[in-house]
């Protein structure tokens, strides 16, 4: 035991390195992306503005550069070109986010983009000027604005695009923006990859070695069964799997690394027959499977985000005369902070200090090497039911999970969410086992299936099982009926101590 603990503590430090290390460059991506993606559409309405005044002002000859911004209200068709733009932005934008060319890590092409960009801009104006005919029949927008403003966006979204380029160039050639890939398997396929990766076209990606179990010498850094050694060793944070008839292998390879933010992809065999029904990773060439962890991803996680930083402020901004009387009788009741903080484990292992209501004494914490001989709970938790280290006002607060509520900070300031898998501690990690490990990949969260099916009478492994069928089978709708059913739950008391 105590030399998996140790294994453990290694594996958490590095995966809080790796995270941290990928927060950083994911913060950096989202900067330049989000000014990037700004910086489009001012040009695309300076384009608009431009042909506006070029094509339409000159039909009222009472507005001119003097009392423009006056004068705009005798422009009668300036709603009817409003309306038409905002169809246009809305429609062209959802097709941008649903192909992805607003990714920044896209890998396609220029040529590839603009075939996309056409699409999108044809289809945009099309459906636009559909709507705007049923909205006002009465008017004709000038043939010349549409097909000139139609080209303007071309220009301007592959303007973005190849200053995108340099960019990400520039970022690449940066140590900061490196990202570290291991290949398992040093047969044609992976010996084709590696070249790509050294390759000028892939700059920022550093090709650390292959894994083989039955080749040895040059760029071969071991066995799999020396994956753990090698991702610490070379802090990896990619990997191709190009043994894909090896299943029973691959599913020990992907259980053991899950507890790492690694993207895993794995190279199906036979890919020059199924090109067509599949992607191609337009770096390499090669058509891949990637592992994806969970749903939460993309626009479902921006969506998450959004809706646990909408409830949680108002949240705090509603319980607050609630907070107030309680931290108050906290304060009366014992001696001590009226906040606990203490370090926890969140996703892919980072950590962070989250906050509760005091519900123990002051030294709870020195009290509980004394107690562990009368821990209640199985697995790597502690839990008693009459706890002596709890206050008469703490038994009170954690019965109906009021202690809970400070963790509103953690959500707004997105350590934590709404709902989700409970933090646990860093000791309670270093006794993990690579399936426990799955319960870090998503944000941990005030409320999750633990709270509702059961709270403090559920073992260890029955909260590990509901945490991953909520990471797996995530969707609105399923934290939607948590959080309705955690109400009901709170108020009656279950299970909680």
């Amino acid at each position: 035991m105590n030399a998996q603990v140790q294994i453990n503590k290694t594996n958490l430090i590095l995966a809080e390195h790796i995270a941290s290390h990928k927060k950083k460059i994911v913060r950096t991506e989202r900067m330049i992306n989000a000014a990037l993606i700004g910086l489009e559409y001012v040009l695309y309405i300076a384009c608009f503005i431009v042909l506006f005044m070029w094509r339409v002002m000159p039909d009222y000859p009472g507005v001119d550069a003097d009392n423009l911004i006056g004068g705009l209200s005798q422009i009668t068709v300036l709603n009817d070109y409003m309306i038409l733009l905002g169809f246009i932005f809305i429609i062209y934008s959802v097709i941008m986010f649903q192909k992805g060319l607003y990714r920044f890590n896209r890998s396609a092409s220029l040529i590839d983009d603009m075939s996309t960009i056409v699409k999108a801009i044809a289809i945009s104006f099309l459906i636009a000027l559909g709507f705007a005919f049923f909205l006002k029949t009465s008017f004709l927008y000038s043939r010349v604005v549409i097909l000139m403003f139609s080209v303007s966006m071309l220009a301007s979204a592959m303007l973005i695009r190849s200053l995108k380029l340099i960019i990400v160039v520039q970022l690449k050639k940066s140590k900061m923006h490196t990202r570290n890939v291991l290949i398992i398997g040093a047969g044609k396929v992976g010996a084709d990859l590696s070249h790509k990766l050294t390759g000028k076209k892939t700059i920022g990606y550093h090709f650390v070695g292959f894994l083989d179990d039955y080749k040895k010498g040059g760029n071969i850094l071991g066995q799999t069964r020396d994956l753990e050694k090698v991702i610490q060793r070379n802090k990896v944070h990619e990997i191709y799997i190009t043994i894909p008839s090896e299943r029973a292998l691959i599913h020990r390879i992907i259980s053991t690394i899950r507890k790492y933010d690694i993207q895993i992809k794995v190279i199906p065999e036979m890919f020059e027959l199924v090109a067509t029904t599949v992607n191609f990773d337009k770096t390499y060439d090669y058509a891949y499977i990637e592992i994806v962890k969970t749903p939460l991803r993309g626009v479902n996680l921006v969506l998450k985000r959004c809706i646990d930083f909408i409830l949680s402020g108002f949240g705090l901004a509603l319980l607050s005369p609630l907070l107030c009387i309680v931290a108050l009788l906290i304060k009366i009741d014992s001696k001590g902070p009226v906040f606990f903080k203490q370090k926890r484990i969140g996703k892919s292992g980072s950590t962070f200090h989250m906050y509760k209501f005091r519900s123990m004494i002051y030294d709870a914490e020195e009290m509980k090497k004394k107690l562990e001989r009368h821990n209640e709970a199985t697995g790597p938790v502690f839990k008693m039911k009459n706890d002596p280290r709890v206050t008469r006002i703490g038994r009170f607060i954690r019965k109906y999970s009021i202690d809970e509520l400070p963790q509103l900070f953690n959500v707004l300031r997105g350590e934590m969410s709404l709902i989700g898998p409970r933090p646990p501690l860093p000791e309670e990690v270093e006794r993990y086992t690579d399936q426990h490990w799955i319960r870090l990949d998503v944000l941990p969260g005030i409320t999750g299936l633990w709270q509702v099916s059961g709270r403090s009478d559920l073992t260890f492994e029955e909260w590990v099982n509901l945490d991953i069928y909520y990471i797996e089978k995530w969707s609105v709708s399923l934290d939607i009926k948590i959080l309705l059913k955690t109400i009901p739950v709170v108020l009656k008391g279950e299970g909680a101590y």
